[in-house]
């Protein structure tokens, strides 16, 4: 089998397309954006979203563990020569 290269080596390793990994990576940055709005709105005035920014955060936190354990049991299955479903 040929090794994907170092273009298409994450792009295996996720199981994705290239418009499905930029779905993801820009969902999660426009989540990013938003928690930072709120809180800087929050800075601003303290009494506004004074839990909202970090309820996003740990939502953004979790997600990004799933898919971390995600990746690294597909990335053992590669190094293992194990055949992976989509």
């Amino acid at each position: 089998m040929k090794k994907p290269n170092f273009l298409t080596r994450h792009l295996k390793e996720t199981g994705e397309n290239y418009f499905e990994h930029f779905l993801f990576g820009f969902s999660i940055a426009m989540w990013l954006t938003m928690a930072g709005f709120i809180l800087f709105i929050h800075s601003i005035f303290p009494f506004i979203f004074p839990t909202t920014a970090s309820k996003h955060v740990k939502k953004i936190n979790e997600v990004m563990q799933k898919r971390v354990a995600m990746l690294l049991e597909r990335i053992r299955k590669i190094e293992d020569g194990e055949k992976l479903e989509r």
